[in-house]
């Protein structure tokens, strides 16, 4: 009997070593891969004098959506805000709504879309997040905590650029698609569980068909950039080749210290394309999916504030801590970055597990080609580590029976 337990045991361990080397291999054949695009926008100097974003309106937009009340899914607040934007932009925009049940509560997600003539059928998607967060869990005040927060700078700052970036969309003589995404629930999370913040953006992005998804050449996500004391970085999980887009633009604006500007003047420390940082955010769902995506957020709200310290998630984040100005930057990065064309792909680029290109342009049938083969690629490994995990429950299964 002991002999036959020994040999049983030897046969797990070999079992288990076989199993796990080849897990490890088919995960590698399961790992998200993507199409990224190649950018070659005009020089952002070019356009300066043309800027026209309305930073004094973005900024009386934060004092209305706050006096609006708490935007909470489902509340009252947040359909006023939804009609709102409809009503402004409804000139040149179409709307739609999609309503999804997370948790005990359900939200509404409401995306505006632009198709000018002629368009080529690239996508720019730009995305701010409508919700205000339900509790104030870092409020020094203990017996506030449980309340709603105004959502100043964290939900209306966001809002109010594309409110403003829709109206002068339209006379930008676009060439391709934009779409402005008003996500809902990105804030409604626990803190120490990821999966419950952006359920707007995971529920938008899950619902997207294949070709939809491979038309957008950039998803742009801006999330708490009112902030007077305006400084970003890049983030983990993004596109680095559209990060590359930023820097020529920040610089032409003077919010590079490393660059000079259009006129040759050294820039502001606001953007800093040097340091990274992880942040969960309504980036994530469309970076998973492959779909090329960036996030300019300004985690540090508030003079010297440390990372998501300050007044995030507090009752001090209130319209007046927002600030017109960097309003006005980060909306003239959207529109510079539109006008020049930064964001439309030239061409696409494989981008394999290792960070590698294979920078031979592609013409739109080989980039729609190689993302089905990205895709049967994945079907196939899900369906392997199937197979596998069987076999080692067989395995184990015999061992058990051997041992009895």
């Amino acid at each position: 009997m002991l002999t036959k337990v020994s040999f049983a045991n030897y046969r797990s361990i070999m079992a288990l070593l076989v199993i796990t080397t080849l897990l490890f291999s088919i995960s590698n054949t399961v790992k998200s891969e993507s199409v990224e695009f190649s950018y070659q926008g005009s020089n952002p100097c070019d356009f300066m004098d043309d800027l026209s974003f309305n930073a004094s309106a973005a900024n009386a937009s934060i004092s209305w959506q706050t006096n609006l009340g708490p935007r909470l899914p489902g509340s009252n607040a947040s359909a006023n805000l939804r009609q709102s934007i409809t009503e402004n932009l409804s000139a040149s925009w179409s709307f739609s709504e999609s309503s999804h049940e997370r948790e005990n509560f359900i939200l509404t997600n409401l995306v505006g879309t632009y198709s000018p003539e002629n368009s080529s059928g690239q996508n720019v998607v730009i995305v701010a997040h409508y919700d205000s967060r339900h509790i104030a869990e870092r409020d020094e005040n203990v017996s506030m905590r449980d309340l709603p927060i105004d959502g100043a700078n964290d939900g209306a700052s966001g809002v109010a650029i594309l409110i403003e970036l829709g109206k002068i969309i339209p006379t930008m003589n676009l060439s391709h698609d934009v779409t402005l995404f008003f996500s809902d629930a990105e804030d409604q999370g626990k803190r120490g569980y990821a999966n419950t913040w952006s359920y707007g953006a995971t529920a938008w992005v899950e619902n997207l068909t294949d070709a939809y998804a491979s038309n957008i050449t950039a998803y742009i996500v801006i999330d708490m950039i009112g902030d007077e004391f305006l400084d970003f970085t890049k983030l983990y999980r993004t596109s680095e080749l559209l990060w590359e887009t930023v820097t020529p633009i920040t610089a032409a604006l003077g919010m590079m210290e490393t660059h000079t500007d259009c006129n040759g003047i050294s820039g502001q420390p606001i953007f800093d394309s040097t340091t990274y940082r992880d942040v969960i955010d309504d980036h994530i769902p469309a970076h998973n999916a492959g779909i090329p995506a960036i996030n300019l957020i300004d985690i540090n709200f508030g003079e010297n504030a440390s990372d998501f310290g300050g007044y995030w998630h507090t009752h001090q984040d209130t319209a007046d801590k927002v600030s017109a100005e960097s309003l006005g930057l980060i909306g003239n990065i959207l529109e510079l970055g539109l006008k020049t064309s930064a964001w439309t792909g030239v061409s696409a680029v494989d981008v394999n597990e290792n960070g590698g290109q294979d920078n031979q342009p592609m013409n739109d049938v080989e980039v729609k080609e190689d993302i089905v083969e990205i895709e049967k690629s994945r079907i196939v490994g899900y369906i392997s580590l199937f197979i596998v995990g069987m076999v080692l429950v067989l395995i184990l299964m015999a061992d058990i029976s051997l041992k009895l």
